[in-house]
């Protein structure tokens, strides 16, 4: 292996911007071709979409019904993306597009025509986040939220929504990311329904306890109700246990002589 492909492996941290039409797959032919045409031109125009591929940290990987967009610069670069993809998208109410982030591993890979491709949980995570919502949302992950949050100018913009399990069990924090004019502040329809692939957990769930813990606690347990037991048994027959050894002693002692 040459030390180029050594060096491809190598994991990087990545912020992910992934977005996709909804209900794409109801469009016609035509109409699928015109409303990605019109969000590649409205992400193309960003200003914060050039500058990153200008200074080579932008990599845009198509994906049918949308696109994933990879910065290796700051956190903030998919986050300024998206607020001006949505600003954008306030003037075309026709064009329903939701969006997902999050910072994460990736590593270049080639895909089956030996073409450069990018891959990785950074990837992935991102789109189930964006999975969630519903059109106009901006969600982030918790990481992002997190890192975003030591600056006073995004604050007023995160909001959290908790803990949800994505598919294959994994489970997410989700943060919406909105304003007065941007983003979408309803909360995604899909947190809070049982059904399907996606499940809203309880904030602050956590998981089960491991076997050996549970283990320690029946110990205990189990030692804590025997001393009570023996407790309660040591109270119910000492008077009949004194008695016993009163008699005994008493048997024990020389009786008096019958003669003076």
């Amino acid at each position: 292996m040459s030390e180029q492909d050594k060096i491809k492996q190598r994991l990087e941290i990545a912020h992910v911007l992934f977005m996709d039409i909804v209900d794409y797959s109801k469009l016609l032919t035509d109409e699928q071709s015109e409303a990605l045409h019109e969000l590649n031109q409205i992400v193309r125009n960003t200003e914060a979409a050039r500058e990153a591929e200008t200074a080579g940290k932008l990599t845009i990987l198509p994906t049918g019904d949308g696109m994933a967009l990879v910065f290796t610069g700051s956190v903030e670069e998919p986050v300024e993306c998206a607020l001006e993809i949505s600003h954008a998208l306030r003037a075309q109410p026709s064009l329903p597009v939701r969006m997902g982030i999050h910072s994460g591993p990736i590593h270049h890979v080639k895909d089956a025509n030996q073409r450069e491709n990018i891959a990785g949980v950074g990837i992935n995570i991102a789109q189930r986040v964006m999975d969630c919502g519903d059109a106009g949302h901006i969600l982030i992950s918790k990481r992002v939220a997190d890192d975003l949050a030591q600056q006073r100018r995004w604050q007023p913009y995160l909001h959290e929504l908790g803990d949800v399990e994505v598919k294959h069990g994994v489970v997410v924090s989700l943060v919406n990311l909105y304003a007065e004019t941007i983003g979408n502040p309803t909360p995604p329809s899909r947190l809070g329904k049982e059904r399907g692939s996606v499940r809203a957990l309880p904030k602050g769930a956590r998981k089960g306890l491991s076997p050996v813990t549970r283990a320690i606690f029946i110990i205990v347990g189990l030692f804590i109700a025997l001393t009570f037991a023996v407790a309660i048994v040591s109270v119910i027959f000492a008077p009949a246990i004194m008695r016993t050894l009163d008699k005994g002693r008493s048997a024990a002692l020389p009786q008096p002589s019958a003669t003076a």
